[in-house]
């Protein structure tokens, strides 16, 4: 209630509610971040509920944690700018060509070799060229396979210099299983190959930047 010191009547000021003040576009962005991180956490929730077990529900949920924590560097991140004033070529020499480096010894090759992991992204699908399955065992030369073709080198080079360079598979939950079925062709080569899975993450829209799927069983495996 106020009272307007010229005419002396009162005055009935209404609060519709809690209202934010927006001082500047800082503020705006700061409160838009938290609004979308609050709104994220809520539909991932959501999503979690849908888990066909315990086990499952437990699993995704510590990826969705690493998920925000993620999410909330994006939305902190700033945009960066080449100052291309300040870049110069390489002084002369810094730079030695190829044909100009001495040849390592077979033992020195061997050695620098035995602390070499090759570690292989196997998480894509290759429907954007019309075929299904990982892309890595798509047929791409003399009927080998992209998986083929890695083997193929990585094994040279333990033959040769009498290595065990291993090769590590990086899978997606679209690839793991089919991947793992190709994999016991490989037994009788000289080559040690491991897999582990990596995190599986949602996609989120462009604009509201929430989760695209919303359910754990989603037939659609690229939400």
């Amino acid at each position: 209630m106020e009272i307007d010191m010229q005419s002396g009547k009162q005055l009935l000021t209404v609060n519709f509610g809690k209202q934010r003040k927006i001082s500047d576009s800082t503020e705006f962005k700061q409160l838009t971040k938290q609004d979308a991180k609050n709104e994220l956490a809520k539909e991932l929730e959501k999503i979690l509920n849908t888990a066909p077990s315990t086990v499952e529900k437990q699993r995704t949920g510590e990826e969705f944690k690493g998920f925000q924590r993620l999410f909330s560097q994006f939305l902190q991140g700033t945009s960066t700018t080449v100052q291309w004033d300040k870049v110069e070529p390489l002084p002369e020499g810094a730079v030695i060509g190829y044909k100009s480096l001495a040849s390592p010894e077979t033992k020195r090759i061997r050695e620098m070799l035995s602390k070499l992991v090759v570690v292989k992204l196997n998480g894509g699908l290759g429907t954007t060229m019309g075929c299904t399955g990982p892309k890595s065992v798509i047929p791409v030369r003399n009927e080998l396979t992209f998986l083929d073709l890695t083997v193929q080198q990585i094994e040279h080079l333990n033959k040769t210099y009498d290595a065990d360079v291993p090769l590590v598979l990086m899978n997606s939950f679209n690839t793991d299983e089919e991947t793992h079925k190709v994999l016991p062709k490989y037994r009788g080569l000289r080559i040690k190959i491991y897999t582990f899975n990596q995190s599986r993450y949602p996609r989120l829209n462009k604009e509201s930047l929430l989760p695209i799927g919303r359910t754990l069983n989603n037939p659609d495996p690229e939400s």
